[in-house]
């Protein structure tokens, strides 16, 4: 830091100059036009002046200007020396709040000569890469396990059917079952894997969305009443253009996690708005359960990669006061396309 030393010391010093100097040429014309035979080199002719010489004239009120000037001077120098030392920092911070925790391969540049900053930003883009490199391992280690387990899976599930004469009914209906609850996590780690590593291509349509999810409902209406649970929905006809598959799986994750770690009624409201539609699913959440304690988060990252992909689609989630709401707001992609195509021609 020994050049920041250096150019504070200097601007600085430059200041105190300048407001000193400034002073001390204001005196001077003061004087003169008081008295000219005053001020050196003053007389007529720029003959040597006759009269004593009068000192400059220093008083209380001289001093509390001087030392005030003096002050807004050293603040201002002060302000703009910081600025500029600290706009790197400032560069830098915004260019890491813009790296998308899924494109970590992005590298921070820092414009300045000055040593320890641009080790600090070497440090930074080398710490960049080792996540880059371990969150890659983890996505690529978890589509492997996910992919090599399917197979063993299928052939328990086809031992235990053959067998099934031989051990009692309800125990192989049990085991069948959660050989199926595993097969389901199986399945949705591998979609997690492809959505989140950019192997999926949504196939976006323009389809009723209000008619997908009273289907969806439908299907979750008896789970809910099994834990004395209701779905109260309100639909209206909301056309959208996404992957109908897509969004049907997000509506499942959102539906089972409420059914899950959620009480009471689960209310859904679907409104169709000038240039989105907007879908809300709102309930009463387990006091027990928090954000980092609800589960592996299975459902939240599969939510988040297939709105990822539909690229008009943004999930939005409120805790408050015991409730707990997540908000679908899908933009009108026609609606866009049709303005970009009226606006072209006149391009």
């Amino acid at each position: 830091m020994k050049a920041f030393w250096v150019r504070m010391l200097l601007w600085f010093f430059l200041t105190f100059g300048a407001v000193t100097l400034l002073f001390y040429f204001v005196g001077i014309y003061f004087l003169s036009v008081e008295n000219p035979a005053s001020v050196p080199g003053g007389g007529i002719n720029n003959q040597p002046s006759l009269v004593p010489h009068r000192e400059f004239p220093v008083s209380a009120a001289f001093l509390v200007c001087y030392g005030a000037t003096m002050a807004v001077a050293f603040a201002i120098a002060g302000w703009l020396l910081v600025r500029k030392t600290f706009a790197p920092i400032v560069s830098l911070n915004d260019q890491l709040d813009a790296i998308d925790p899924n494109n970590l391969q992005v590298r921070v540049k820092i414009g300045t000569d000055e040593r320890e900053l641009r080790e600090l930003a070497d440090h930074i883009n080398g710490l960049l890469s080792r996540i880059s490199l371990s969150f890659h391992q983890l996505q690529n280690y978890s589509a492997q396990v996910a992919h090599e387990l399917r197979a063993p899976l299928t052939i328990i599930r086809l031992k235990i059917e053959e067998a099934a004469n031989k051990i009692d009914a309800s125990l192989a209906e049990e085991i069948q079952t959660e050989l199926l609850r595993l097969t389901m996590h199986v399945e949705l780690a591998l979609l997690i894997a492809r959505a989140e590593q950019g192997h999926l291509r949504p196939n976006r349509i323009r389809f009723n969305f209000a008619a997908l999810l009273e289907d969806v409902v439908q299907d979750f209406l008896l789970l809910a009443k099994d834990q004395d649970r209701r779905i109260e929905i309100t639909t209206s006809e909301a056309m959208v253009s996404a992957d109908p598959k897509h969004m049907k799986q997000i509506l499942y994750s959102l539906f089972t996690n409420c059914l899950r770690h959620g009480r009471g009624t689960i209310y859904t409201v679907l409104r169709s708005e000038s240039k989105s539609t907007v879908v809300s699913i709102r309930n009463k959440v387990k006091t027990e359960d928090s954000d980092e304690t609800l589960d592996l988060g299975l459902g939240r990252r599969i939510v988040a990669a297939l709105a990822a992909l539909q690229q008009n689609v943004e999930v939005q989630t409120i805790r408050q006061d015991g409730w707990y709401e997540v908000r679908l707001l899908i933009s009108d992609v026609a609606l866009a396309e049709n303005l970009n195509s009226v606006e072209a021609p006149g391009n």
